[in-house]
């Protein structure tokens, strides 16, 4: 190609460029994004949420109580925060592990709540209870917390969608397994508690096989 040839596409191309805004950095875009969901689910607890419910569920553990709502919460910040390096190229893989400790805690405090009340009300600590109010529950707020997460992240174009997508699936069903604490008025059993973690494992596998689909159109 001549040096004419060349000048002429680059001119042409540079014609039809138009200027790209950079985007903010991931630890602000990620505060921006949880912070209108803070706002939402704030705003959702305030107006529909059984608090006297939640109280009572606690009462005598209250001891647990805290330790195991944090470790919900800091699983979906930490993830949710990650997916977001992790859509930058050059971000430490190591956002990928973050969550793991807070989630480990979650499953042995809620495992360790199920099984004092097994010890307490014996065979009854088995029943089923209300779990698919539970799965529909986290489902729906998944949808709710994940279209605009799922949004937000492709703005990033990320060149390994997967990894953003498990993060972002993870921090989705934290979320809503923590709002869901507040609208949860009964004592969670065994086989309760199986039908959470049920949903989160959809959550994540839905975001998992759509990541592609969702993040890097």
């Amino acid at each position: 190609m001549s040096a004419r040839r060349t000048e002429a596409l680059i001119a042409a191309i540079a014609a039809d460029a138009r200027p790209v805004k950079p985007l903010a950095p991931p630890l602000r875009r990620s505060l921006a994004t949880l912070g209108l969901l803070a706002l939402a689910g704030g705003l959702a607890i305030l107006l529909f949420a059984d608090i006297k419910g939640l109280l009572a569920r606690y009462s005598g553990r209250e001891e647990m109580m805290m330790p195991e709502m944090a470790a919900m919460l800091a699983t979906g910040l930490l993830a949710v925060t990650g997916a977001f390096f992790l859509a930058i190229p050059g971000r430490s893989r190591r956002w990928l592990w973050a969550p793991l400790p807070p989630l480990i805690a979650w499953i042995g405090l809620s495992g360790m709540g199920c099984w004092r009340d097994l010890a307490r009300e014996g065979a009854a600590g088995w029943a089923l209870g209300e779990s698919a109010d539970c799965l529909v529950f986290i489902l729906a707020a998944s949808v709710a917390i994940g279209a605009p997460l799922v949004w937000r992240l492709s703005r990033a174009r990320p060149i390994e969608p997967l990894r953003v997508a498990l993060l972002a699936g993870l921090g989705t069903a934290a979320l809503a397994a923590f709002l869901l604490q507040f609208f949860h008025p009964f004592t969670v059993t065994f086989l309760d508690l199986g039908v959470h973690f049920a949903a989160v494992s959809i959550v994540i596998g839905a975001m998992a096989l759509a990541n592609r689909r969702l993040l890097a159109r």
